[in-house]
This record gives structure tokens, C-alpha cells and sequence, in this order.
């Protein structure tokens, strides 16, 4: 699987072999109620990203990568596997486990000009990856609190699309296929979104 911003910029397409499996939440986009319909900037794409302050213990948090405008555009395009009608960031970053060099999470994050253009950047991106070259995914029970949520799992891999007002969030795990071993990393990644939504820094 070719994951986070690297891979795109690279031209690697990304592969998600989705099968759905709605997260639940009919969470809102914000913390106060109301959907975080405003178009983020690469500065609250960075904040919503998770940080090394924010990596729970046994940890590391990796270094954050956004781009936006025509970088994250041509990215986009070369990737094939996006909708990249409004899009206006991309970030990404990883935490790996302190004591197992196999266990790790990549966050990555599509920031659009739009609600309406979220929503088919998610679908898009499911539509792409859903049990891509045959391989069978299952479906993975998940309550992160957004607006819309999808995971799955796959041997060793799980793997959580998330929308939150205009933002598109994937949460993949490797080493992390046991029910609930996912769930605090995509939670942690919408909560960042949703304050980040406020204009708060979440690390504050």
C-alpha cells in the first residue's frame, strides 16, 4: 500500500480497499454543534494533523508534511486515485510504536474549498481502493465522532476514510487489526480536526 503524502507526491496511487462500514458517530464537525464548513489553510491542516505532543504513550510522533495550492494539486493529479475538484492541502505525518518497530500509524489529511467537494473527494477515494486487485477487506466497527466514517481491516492493516466538515482524513494502522486498536488514533484525528475547525491549536 503506497501511504501518506510522500507516496502521492510521488505519483503512487493510493490503495484503501474499503468495504463500508459507516463509523456510527452522526457526529457533528465541531465541537459546538455545527459543521466545520469552512475551507481549512495549510496552517490548520498542520495543527489538525496529530503532533509528537499529542502521541500517546509508548509513541513516537513523526515530523508533519503539507502542502497546498499547486504542489498539492499536481500531487493529486499524479496520484489518479483522487478528486481533486476544490482541493486545496494535503498533510500527513506517522507515530510508530516505541517498542515494536512493526506497529505504526500514518494520518493523512485533504483539505477542500467545500463541504459538497469533501464528500465526493471521500467517495472517491473509497471507490478507488475498495477491495482493489481482489483482495477482501472486512469491515471494522468505528466510532470517531465524524461526519461520515468508513473502516475496514486487512490481515495485519486497518484503515479509517473520515470526513469532517471539508476535511478528508484516513487513519491506516499497520499491527493494529484487533478490534478497538484503531479506534483512539481515528477519534484522536477528528478531535484535532474539530478544534482545529474553531481556529484553536488542539496542543494548546
Amino acid at each position: 500500500m503506497a501511504r501518506g503524502i510522500r507516496g502521492i507526491a510521488m505519483g503512487a496511487a493510493l490503495v484503501l480497499g474499503l468495504t463500508a462500514c459507516s463509523d456510527g458517530s452522526g457526529g457533528s464537525g465541531d465541537p459546538l454543534g455545527g459543521p466545520a464548513a469552512a475551507p481549512f489553510n495549510p496552517s490548520q491542516v498542520a495543527q489538525a494533523l496529530p503532533s509528537k505532543l499529542s502521541a500517546p504513550q509508548g509513541w513516537e510522533g513523526g515530523e508533519q508534511n503539507v502542502i497546498d495550492g499547486g504542489k498539492a494539486l499536481e500531487a493529486c493529479q499524479d496520484a489518479g486515485a483522487l478528486s481533486c475538484v476544490g482541493l486545496t492541502a494535503m498533510g500527513e505525518t506517522e507515530y510508530d510504536a516505541e517498542a515494536s518497530s512493526g506497529r505504526e500509524v500514518t494520518f493523512g489529511l485533504l483539505a477542500y474549498d467545500s463541504v459538497d467537494n469533501a464528500k465526493v473527494g471521500m467517495k472517491t477515494l473509497l471507490a478507488e481502493g475498495r477491495d482493489k486487485d481482489g483482495a477482501t477487506s472486512k469491515p471494522l466497527a468505528l466510532d470517531a465522532g465524524a461526519d461520515e466514517g468508513e473502516a475496514y481491516t486487512k490481515e495485519a492493516e486497518a484503515t479509517a476514510v473520515l470526513r469532517v466538515g471539508t476535511v478528508v482524513a484516513w487513519v491506516s494502522g499497520s499491527e493494529l487489526s484487533a478490534p478497538g486498536d484503531l479506534q483512539p488514533f481515528a477519534r484522536l484525528q477528528t478531535d484535532r480536526i474539530k478544534v482545529s475547525a474553531t481556529g484553536k491549536n488542539p496542543d494548546a
